[in-house]
């Protein structure tokens, strides 16, 4: 806690200090104010973990042998998942890059939507895709094949997580390949370096620059999975630490057992959050527009890359259609409407998405105005500090963080308002990495182009925002916005502790179809969110 003191001090000496009065204090207090908030809000939930009182003690808890799977299938399921995103991510990169056809930026816009799907319109789509009576099962079944896809299980938990993760995978790829120069390729056709000798030669310098940043990524992304394997996972033998705890709440109400879940999640998660810290770099996932020279190549090897890609988008593409498919030629899809239940998850769902987001990107701007001012004060240890307490929710996951605050507010009697505000501000901070992403760069730039500019002109306050900062933010403060929106309407998480019958989401909804087996009304409450990610993501995709 020592920089926020420090962050005070300063606060108040700029306070006293004329040249500064009405000026720049501003920009300490916002900042500050949301750093106090989410440090309250964090302490008050992992407080609340730590203090529960339990029966077992850390011995017994560790020795217990359904803890020992838990914790060896949540680390187990993420290397896999990872293992294999990297391995089919890579060979679709690969092939994608030196294929050229028309469809090419089509495909890269619907990679780029599994990022905003949510989760459980994802499980329906590949559900009625590899399910046990979905397209897949019917045409092994036409074939005469005795054989019968299963989608609960392992199984199910890598397919559903290879959806999500190949086209993150094959987007971070692409831009390795692409870094690759032109000349380096001429090179190595003049000295006749083809095959494999080309890939470990030229290209094997550049992927491994990205192995280990995406390998880590993925891998931190499967292992803190909630509704995935809460959906998928069949039972306790495919359990991780995240479903431990909400089945320890939900299902046995046993709160110390929880507890003990959410600190070991909370070791685990810290730990490779510093490891993705370290090894993560930044993505840009826009191709040069410059020309690429590519070399002539084999027919076996086109024949290869064009199998290759075909595969991988019929895997992404099918699920998605198929949700489609299916509301629109359900005979329920005009009587789900007459449902109130769906209305009033609708409502509540587009209630919490623009509020979540809005809070979102006024926490994330907050932080970096005051972040930015202290690293023009030469103060980067703390400019650094204060964007990784925005970053922290990646260490802990918005589950321990619903779980914690469950418990620290058991004994209230809790009304809608509480609960929408629970759920919008976990919703807030469960995006506010990716905002705080996408401001860092032109907030900083803001400040350093023109600090001295304004200070000159006493341009400041209402003006400066008006004159200097909106001209270069109002791109990025509309792509945070929808981003963040979209990512909010999805999200599951925290509606999963705190929803119920007379407080639900869109997603909360969808969950309770697919558990009793209403595909009917599950199609449409899936197509539904389909539509509304889709569209906010055509937004976000226009910006």
């Amino acid at each position: 806690m020592e920089f926020l003191k420090k962050i005070f001090k300063k606060t108040t000496a700029l306070y006293f200090k004329t040249g500064y009065k009405n000026s720049y204090v501003s920009d300490y207090w916002g900042g500050s104010f949301v750093l106090l908030f989410i440090i309250a809000f964090y302490f008050i939930a992992l407080k609340a973990i730590f203090s529960v009182g339990s029966d077992y003690s850390w011995q017994d808890f560790l020795q217990d042998s359904y803890v020992h799977r838990v914790i060896t299938f949540s680390f187990a399921q993420a290397f896999l998942s990872a293992l294999l995103s990297i391995l089919i991510g890579g060979l679709f990169a690969r092939a994608f890059f030196y294929q050229n056809f028309i469809a090419k930026k089509a495909i890269l816009k619907l990679f780029s939507v599994t990022f905003v799907l949510p989760a459980l319109v994802a499980i329906f789509g590949l559900m009625g895709i590899y399910g046990h009576s979905g397209w897949l099962a019917k045409l092994v079944q036409f074939l005469g094949i005795d054989w019968h896809p299963e989608m609960y299980g392992l199984a199910g938990i890598l397919i559903a997580h290879l959806f999500f993760n190949i086209p993150l995978a094959a987007r971070m790829f692409l831009q390795s390949f692409a870094n690759i120069p032109s000349q380096q390729r001429q090179l190595a056709a003049q000295l006749n370096i083809r095959g494999w000798q080309f890939i470990r030669l030229i290209e094997l310098p550049y992927l491994r620059q990205q192995l280990l940043p995406i390998f880590v990524l993925v891998f931190m992304l499967c292992f803190t999975s909630f509704t995935i394997v809460l959906t998928l996972g069949g039972g306790p033998k495919y359990t991780t630490l995240e479903v431990a705890i909400y089945q320890s709440i939900v299902f046995e109400f046993d709160l110390a057992k929880a507890g003990l879940f959410a600190i070991l999640q909370f070791i685990f998660c810290f730990i490779l959050f510093a490891i993705s810290s370290i090894f993560t770099k930044s993505l840009n996932t826009n191709l040069p527009s410059r020309h690429s020279w590519f070399d002539t190549q084999k027919s076996a090897v086109k024949i290869w890359q064009v199998f290759i890609i075909s595969i991988v988008i019929l895997f992404i593409f099918l699920p998605l259609f198929n949700t489609v498919f299916t509301a629109l030629t359900s005979n329920h899809l005009m009587a789900a409407w007459e449902n109130p239940q769906l209305w009033r998850a609708l409502t509540y769902s587009l209630s919490i998405a623009p509020v979540s987001a809005l809070v979102s990107v006024s926490f994330a701007m907050a932080m970096l105005i005051l972040s930015r001012r202290l690293q023009w004060q030469s103060q980067r240890y703390l400019a650094h500090s204060i964007v990784s307490i925005g970053m922290i929710i990646l260490a802990i996951p918005t589950l321990v963080l619903a779980m914690g605050l469950f418990i620290a507010l058991r004994d209230i009697d809790f009304s809608e308002p509480h609960l929408f505000v629970i759920v919008v501000l976990c919703n807030a901070l469960a995006s506010m990495p990716f905002v705080l992403k996408i401001f860092t760069v032109p907030m900083n730039n803001n400040m350093q182009y023109y600090e001295k500019l304004c200070q000159s002109l006493g341009i400041k306050g209402w003006q400066r925002w008006r004159l200097i900062e909106w001209y270069n933010l109002r791109s990025p403060i509309k792509y945070a916005f929808a981003l963040a929106c979209a990512l909010s309407l999805g999200d599951f998480t925290a509606i999963a502790l705190f929803g119920s019958q007379d407080f639900t989401s869109l997603p909360y909804l969808l969950y309770q179809q697919l558990g009793s087996y209403r595909i009917a009304d599950a199609s449409v409450t899936a197509f539904i969110l389909l539509i509304f990610c889709g569209g906010i993501f055509i937004v976000v995709d226009r910006e």
